[in-house]
């Protein structure tokens, strides 16, 4: 078993972070954690880069009572927006140096080197990360992992590059430095996701994935298992809130109660009982009716579904137009809204949509799917920049009394 690793998540309005480790290709949890820090980060800027800072550090190092944890926290896997992401097909070739013509640790090394310096310069890029597709070694023998031991003269790696402006890197690993911890390998959340849903069973291999956040949705295609391109938009669950705020005069909680708790609900009822009753103003109560809600939230959905539909159109210009038709899964917090699926079906291209959920025991809540995603990633995946793992500095367990 591998050490433990920390896995975070800056979004929008919270701070998300999960501990664990990879066994066989699952993700077996020992912490999960949200912190909220307020509206924040916009679109991967950062509105108040100290106060994620300062929630970084609070929990940096921390005990949890309930859980007879203690937790001290150095290194992480970091995860970064899709934003402006850049994918770029590469192919290197090296000379195995081994006297035994062996494949060994060197030479994934040095075709790692290779590719790294392939990429270089990129200007106003950062090189975040390099995905292999295969291996390649005398008489035409391919893997899908490194083929360590395997004999060879030459080692051939075909992979995806993948790259993101460098001032968004640079702001999200300053930030994470600034509350007292190093991002030792950052993932693109895309890339976490896909591998997350790629370890599920009955899941397809070329499909859309749509993360809706709170603020922001990210929309991802994905061909055979690996991440071709993403876009986003700005739309989130917050919409709908906000949406129900202003129409119901109610305050934010209550909102975001009445959508958790019914969305849009076709249910029919023998008798009429309104949602909430408010004041408007003159002393007179004003009644709110589950038909209303129903139309508020539709209004936003079909916000949502236009600017779906483009995003979709944009990713896949490049390609085939029956790609538009690929499955859609839809991730994320936003994703968990009653009734979302059967009203935006009909409404996408997509010739089915689902919704999709974490299945790892003490992590099922929608916000850690990228977060798993990551130690999956990490775990398959060469870090480029540094082959030590993250580890969490120390995790120890109090002696039950």
């Amino acid at each position: 078993m591998d050490k433990p690793i920390a896995a975070i998540e800056l979004a929008s309005k919270k701070l998300k972070l999960v501990v664990g480790y990879e066994i066989d290709g699952k993700v077996y949890v020992l912490y999960t954690l949200v912190k909220p820090y307020g509206h924040a980060i916009e679109a991967g800027q950062f509105v108040d880069p100290t106060r994620v800072s300062e929630t970084i550090a609070s929990v940096r190092e921390f005990t949890d009572p309930s859980a007879k944890l203690k937790l001290n926290i150095s290194d992480v896997l970091l995860s970064l927006p899709p934003y402006s992401l850049g994918i770029y097909q590469t192919r290197q070739v090296t000379t195995v140096v081994t006297e035994d013509s062996k494949i060994s640790n060197l030479d994934i090394k040095n075709i790692y080197a290779l590719i790294r310096n392939s990429a270089s310069p990129l200007e106003d890029k950062s090189l975040v990360d390099v995905i292999p597709e295969s291996f390649t070694l005398d008489h035409g023998r391919i893997f899908a992992r490194p083929p360590i031991g395997e004999a060879s003269s030459t080692l051939t790696v075909s992979a995806k590059v993948q790259t993101l402006p460098k001032d968004l890197v640079e702001k999200y690993q300053n930030v994470l430095a600034e509350g007292g911890m190093v991002s030792r390998r950052n993932v693109v959340s895309s890339l976490a996701a896909t591998e997350l849903i790629n370890s599920f069973e009955g899941m397809p291999k070329s499909f859309i994935l749509v993360d809706i956040g709170s603020n922001i949705t990210t929309v991802s295609f994905i061909g055979n298992g690996a991440l071709y391109g993403s876009t986003f938009f700005n739309w989130g669950g917050d919409n709908i809130t906000e949406k129900i705020i202003e129409c119901f005069n109610i305050n934010e909680a209550d909102a975001e109660k009445y959508k958790i708790m019914y969305g849009i609900d076709y249910r029919e009822m023998n008798f009429k009982a309104p949602i909430c009753t408010t004041d408007d103003g003159n002393g007179q109560e004003v009644h709110h009716f589950n038909d209303e809600l129903n139309e508020i939230i539709k209004g936003e959905l079909d916000v949502f579904v236009k600017d779906l539909n483009d995003a979709v159109n944009e990713i896949v210009s490049q390609h085939d137009k029956s790609y538009r038709n690929f499955p859609m899964v839809l991730i994320g917090g936003g994703s968990q809204l009653n009734g979302l699926v059967s009203y935006i079906t009909p409404k996408v291209m997509s010739e089915t949509v689902q919704v999709v959920a974490p299945q790892t025991l003490g992590a099922r809540n929608p916000t850690f799917f990228n977060c798993l995603g990551m130690i999956l990633t990490h775990a398959k995946y060469l870090n480029l920049n540094d082959e030590a793992h993250p580890r969490v500095g120390q995790v120890t367990r109090n002696q039950s009394k």
